[in-house]
């Protein structure tokens, strides 16, 4: 039971239907939960070197925002990230805030480290300069300490990891590049508190479109899921400059 005190009170906090409550299970719950309120799932995917099959030549930084609509559960969150070629990978780390829109919810940290690299890219046409489809692989781990909103003094801390595989297609033209993309994944997530814990697993799906010139700036829109009943979706925009 003690158990189920924390998921449920995060349940109640972050407005996740009764219905959902009562025809899930407590693991699959805060798995939803602790993906959700950390990077992982709070953000949305970043249109990066390795989906546009290209080798990162140096440092490039992103500015993120994303938006969960929901009377109860709505939140907004932004956050900042840096990545670094390494090897054949792309490695990074992010810092960001979560601020629920339900009345009396504090805000949150969050912070985040991830891991990409191109696993293919194939040509779609002739020419230097043919469109591309691209396969990556990605991993993401993400911590963050969410109010319960209670207004007490409990401390709930979430765990995530997920891996996914991002597709994208790289149409160039010009001096432009636009990537639709889908990032399919699988995440894990686990509450705990007060000595308790709770983790499952949970399907994921991201999906946008992005853009970025031959200066390096880039823009992508998106959403990001994390498959649950009655789960919602969160909606982003990502700021990216790097080489």
């Amino acid at each position: 039971m003690r158990k189920f005190a924390i998921v449920l009170t995060s349940l109640t906090s972050l407005g996740v239907a009764a219905s959902a409550q009562a025809q899930t299970s407590l693991g699959d719950a805060a798995a939803y939960l602790a993906l959700s309120t950390t990077p992982v799932g709070a953000m949305t995917p970043v249109v990066s070197s390795a989906m546009l099959g290209r080798i990162a030549k140096g440092y490039s930084v992103t500015g993120q925002y994303g938006h969960l609509s929901d009377d109860a559960a709505g939140f907004n969150s932004f956050g900042a990230s840096i990545s670094m070629p390494l090897s054949g990978f792309s490695l990074g780390g992010s810092l960001g805030f979560m601020s629920p829109s339900a009345d009396g919810s504090k805000s949150n940290l969050m912070l985040g480290a991830n891991a990409e690299t191109n696993l293919g890219a194939w040509a779609l046409g002739q020419g230097k300069n043919a469109n591309l489809f691209t396969l990556s692989a990605r991993g993401d781990l993400g911590w963050a300490n969410p109010d319960d909103g209670t207004g007490t003094d409990n401390s709930i801390t979430a765990l995530s990891f997920s891996a996914g595989a991002p597709l994208a297609l790289v149409l160039k033209n010009g001096d432009m590049t636009w990537a639709p993309f889908v990032t399919p994944g699988f995440g894990w997530g686990r509450l705990s508190a007060n000595g308790a814990s709770e983790s499952g697993t949970r399907f994921m799906m991201g999906a946008g479109l992005g853009m970025t010139h031959r200066n390096g700036w880039g823009v992508s829109v998106g959403m990001q899921k994390v498959f649950i009943e009655n789960g919602k979706t969160v909606l982003g925009l990502n700021l990216s400059y790097g080489k």
